[in-house]
């Protein structure tokens, strides 16, 4: 299929000697002045290269190379401008507003097929490898989202896993996804100078694995249906360490010091620690604790307080959200980061839709 040439100029002689030049070779689209080159763009011309006279009456060649180059649709079309010999102030400006090269008069027919070709030649190129970019980014995006997808996957059977002896389900384990997700995305949108957009994304990923320590912790503690004793007790504790260490053996593996699995640590290490410091396991208070954990610790407390456990029987929306804010004696609103409990003040409604919206498959609504 033959190239098709753009040639606008205001005098018809010049118009009937380009069209001579260029007719053997290339398609010629005419155009006698700037705006009826502009109208049969829009209109859909399409060439494939520009012949553009600079001097002429009215639109002047420079306003219609600036249109042509602020058009999207159009700034792809390489634009060779054409200047009378001692202009070469018009050379320099019609080059620095993005024409890629320039004729002279008169004519001579050899120099600018030999130009033309050349750009044309140079715009196929660099549409090919535009087009080999395009497909390219796109093959990354969907194996990114493959790896993200399957990623995701893992870290969620491996959670599954780790408390399926508790009686956890993939429903719980998804809330506290979506839990965590609704409350860190408020932060970062009050406080993007503490948490970042990628952070929420980590944050709200790695946030099943927050009890993964329970593989350490025996079937008669995790299942009493009674208060456990102090002793129990302790050795329920281990589990925040020991979730940690776990995370951190599997990080070793990892190529970087530094990889995104520091904040599954850190949450699953810390999500029982409170913020006036008489959580465990290390007994650190305020913001000691990684933010991560602390956005998890509510997460976890809302979950925990809307579902039935062998000990207790689930509470409302309502009666969960008093016991966060106000404290009933176990439970007390200085255990909270503050900007995590103001986060939690203005999700509540999206924090119960994403509860019911995900209940345990024993679970009737």
């Amino acid at each position: 299929m033959r190239q098709k040439i753009m040639v606008i100029d205001d005098i018809q002689i010049n118009l009937d000697m380009l069209e001579g030049i260029l007719e053997d070779t290339y398609d010629v689209i005419l155009a006698g002045s700037g705006p009826e080159a502009l109208l049969k763009l829009a209109e859909g011309a399409n060439p494939d290269l520009i012949l553009l006279d600079l001097s002429m009456p009215g639109m002047d060649g420079f306003e219609v190379l600036e249109r042509i180059m602020q058009n999207k649709e159009y700034a792809g079309i390489p634009v060779i401008f054409v200047t009378g010999e001692h202009e070469s102030h018009h050379e320099e400006k019609g080059l620095r507003l993005g024409a890629v090269d320039y004729i002279k008069k008169p004519y001579v027919p050899n120099i600018i097929l030999v130009k033309i070709k050349n750009h044309i030649e140079l715009k196929i190129l660099r549409d090919n490898l535009s087009a080999a970019v395009a497909t390219r980014t796109k093959q990354l995006e969907e194996s990114t989202q493959e790896l993200y997808a399957t990623h995701r996957a893992v870290i969620l059977g491996m959670s599954l896993l780790s408390e399926s002896r508790d009686k956890v389900t993939g429903s719980h384990l998804l809330r506290i996804e979506f839990l965590t997700s609704i409350l860190a995305k408020k932060i970062s949108e009050k406080h993007p100078e503490i948490l970042s957009d990628e952070m929420v994304e980590l944050i709200s990923m790695y946030s099943p694995l927050h009890d993964v320590g329970k593989v350490g912790v025996s079937d008669s503690i995790l299942n009493k249906q009674g208060k456990l004793t102090e002793e129990e007790f302790e050795q329920m504790k281990f589990h925040a360490k020991e979730g940690g260490n776990l995370l951190r053996q599997i990080a070793g593996f990892l190529p970087s010091e530094r990889s995104p699995l520091h904040c599954a640590i850190e949450i699953a290490q810390y999500h029982h620690e409170r913020f006036d410091g008489t959580g465990y396991p290390n007994n650190i208070s305020g913001e000691s604790i990684p933010l991560a954990a602390r956005i998890v610790t509510v997460a976890d407390i809302y979950d925990a307080l809307r579902s039935p456990r062998p000990y207790k029987p689930p509470f409302t929306h309502e009666q969960a959200i008093d016991i966060i804010l106000n404290g009933d004696g176990r439970t007390d609103p200085s255990h909270f980061d503050p900007i995590v409990l103001e986060a939690f003040k203005e999700t509540h409604e999206a924090l119960r839709d994403a509860y019911d919206n995900n209940p345990d498959p024993h679970i009737e609504k």
